[in-house]
């Protein structure tokens, strides 16, 4: 099982609460690793999670802008009736 595959499931495992040596995450481990198929929808699932991420990669505002909307939340904040 490629090794990326195989933190996956790891992760998997963790999430849903099976301790990683136990009964059920080496069945999810031999599963995975019994079907190539499997393997291949990780990987294009993992390739298509780096794309978005380097699609959408976030930037930061600039000073003035990030500065003018504070300033804006604070004067609404201020004459909003409590």
């Amino acid at each position: 099982m490629a090794q990326h595959s195989k933190k996956i499931v790891d992760e998997l495992c963790d999430y849903l609460g099976y301790e990683l040596d136990g009964c059920m995450c080496r069945e999810l481990h031999n599963y995975v690793q019994a079907h190539p198929e499997l393997q291949i929808y990780i990987d294009s699932v993992k390739t298509t999670v780096n794309v978005c991420k380097e699609a959408y990669k976030k930037e930061p505002l600039p000073g003035d802008v990030k500065k003018d909307i504070l300033s804006k939340i604070k004067k609404r904040c201020q004459t909003s009736p409590k």
